[in-house]
């Protein structure tokens, strides 16, 4: 019994004041991990010290049995312990550490760049990188550099510029760009931050898409309204040369009667109404809304298209159905596939043929044209009035007829444009 006290007590103390300096040991580590706890490592390094040096002299001093001291030591360091950790477990509960800070950092949906005068960067987000390697294959080097070229709409999958750039990835994905500037220790540091806008982004387009096209719509519907209004003109005017019609039937009539019964006939009244019915048709002359052409004209400034006219367009009457038609073509396809604003028609003629040639302001078709629909419609016209139609696509929209001065059946279909032969073209969609 003596033997186990001598040898026994003597370990058990030296194995509890080495765990016990392990703790103290294991506590200073998480202290310095959370690196907000300056004075609480210093007094948790303090006590290490203090449980080594208790666990030294039991280790060398075994001859004498200090056991009260030995677990009044070890009682006060378990104490301290137990308070350490629950500070320690608050501090990491209130307390971000580094590696946690960045972990969050990385792992924000937006991407963020914060860096200083140069454009150094000194924190950038994974998101904000990968961003900026989809842009420019590269990783992100020069914060300052990065947000210029992105203000100035630099980047060829840039959407806008200014003071809040947009950009849209091949993917499909568009972000936003605000940029601003923080103090950090009284030293500037811009902050530049990408958000997420794909949602709006598309919206906003199906808006802007929606929106023209309503008011393409609208457009067309005044230039309908017009038209109505043209037509209803021209059922008063064929109601008129009705009326004439009749009143002349019946001058024929009553002369007829004054022929076979010159008695029964008031000569006077029969020679006014002559007169009155033959100077509506002598002196009847013509108003502006029954010129040709005009509807169409008109209906081209309703569709917001400007048409400028070089020369004097014809008008036989042979002719006047198929320019009219031509004229109602361009304009309607300036406005809708050409996007443009200005239509031009120049006219040229010699002994026996007028040539109008049809450009526009607008953007030249892609993929050649395809005719059909009133592009095919005008062409068989021009042919069965006796003339052609050429059109051409590049470097810009060309349309040109040849038609001829008198009714003739002769095919003008191999005839040059503007220096160039152009023949029907394929695949597109640029008509009515």
């Amino acid at each position: 019994m003596e033997l186990f006290n001598r040898t026994a007590v003597p370990g058990i103390l030296m194995f509890t004041a080495f765990m016990l300096t392990l703790t103290w040991v294991y506590m200073f580590i998480r202290l310095l991990q959370i690196k907000v706890c300056r004075k609480e490592s210093l007094a948790v390094s303090l006590c290490s010290v203090l449980s080594y040096t208790v666990y030294t002299l039991i280790r060398d001093r075994n001859g004498e049995r200090p056991v009260g001291v030995c677990l009044t030591a070890f009682l006060v360091q378990t104490v301290l312990l137990t308070v350490t950790g629950m500070f320690i477990y608050r501090q990491e509960k209130t307390h971000l550490s580094a590696m946690s800070f960045r972990e969050g950092f990385d792992t924000l949906p937006a991407g963020l760049c914060f860096y200083t005068d140069g454009g150094v960067p000194k924190m950038v987000n994974y998101r904000m990188d990968s961003l900026y390697s989809e842009i420019t294959g590269d990783h992100l080097s020069n914060g300052e550099e990065f947000w210029q070229k992105l203000s100035d709409g630099a980047y060829q999958c840039s959407v806008s510029g200014g003071k809040q750039p947009i950009i849209c990835l091949p993917d499909g994905t568009a972000f936003s760009f605000m940029h601003s500037v923080i103090k950090v220790r009284n030293e500037d540091v811009y902050e530049l931050i990408a958000s997420d806008i794909t949602g709006l982004y598309n919206l906003a387009k199906e808006l802007e898409e929606k929106k023209k096209r309503s008011q393409q719509i609208n457009a067309r519907l005044k230039a309908l309204n017009s038209t109505m209004r043209y037509v209803i003109m021209e059922k008063e005017l064929l109601a008129i040369k009705t009326r004439i019609h009749d009143e002349l039937g019946q001058s024929l009539l009553l002369g007829r009667r004054y022929l076979a019964s010159p008695e029964k006939v008031n000569a006077d009244q029969m020679l006014k109404q002559w007169k009155n019915t033959f100077g509506l048709l002598l002196y009847e002359e013509r108003e502006d809304w029954q010129k040709p052409y005009l509807v169409n004209t008109r209906r081209a400034e309703l569709l917001g298209v400007k048409l400028t006219v070089e020369g004097v367009l014809p008008e036989d009457e042979h002719l006047i159905a198929v320019i009219d038609t031509a004229i109602a073509v361009h304009t309607t396809n300036v406005q809708r596939h050409a996007e443009g604003t200005e239509a031009y028609i120049r006219i040229t003629e010699d002994e026996r043929f007028y040539n109008i040639y049809f450009t526009n302001n607008g953007k030249a078709p892609e993929n050649g044209i395809r005719e059909s629909g009133g592009l095919l419609n005008l062409r068989r016209m021009a042919e069965r009035a006796g003339g052609g139609m050429k059109i051409r696509s590049l470097p810009a929209f060309e349309m040109a007829l040849k038609l001829p001065k008198e009714k003739i059946t002769e095919d003008f279909g191999d005839y040059e444009l503007s220096g160039a032969y152009c023949g029907r073209l394929q695949d597109d969609t640029s008509d009515v």
